[in-house]
């Protein structure tokens, strides 16, 4: 017959087990933080660049087409005051 072990040696077996594995959560956590960071900031540059990018493929056919560019903006306008005057 095997000998029932000390509750307390037990209780602090398990304590100190319970502290190590929320030790390795916590540091998991915090690298997934990092990680997550990162690639948002990856992210962000990239969303700055295309939106750049849009920028200067507005600005290139808004100076190829004036009159077209203004005739559309015109439009734009109108119906937006048309839909807002509306309320």
């Amino acid at each position: 017959m095997k000998a029932t072990a000390n509750p307390n040696a037990t209780a602090r077996n398990s304590t100190d087990e319970f502290r190590e594995k929320a030790a390795q959560v916590g540091e998991d956590i915090r690298e997934l933080g990092t990680v997550t960071r990162k690639a948002a900031a990856e992210y962000y540059e990239q969303g700055l660049d295309k939106a750049k990018d849009l920028e200067k493929n507005v600005e290139t056919r808004i100076r190829e087409h004036p009159l077209q560019s203004v005739g559309i903006a015109a439009g734009v306008g109108f119906l937006a005051g048309f839909l807002l005057g509306r309320r």
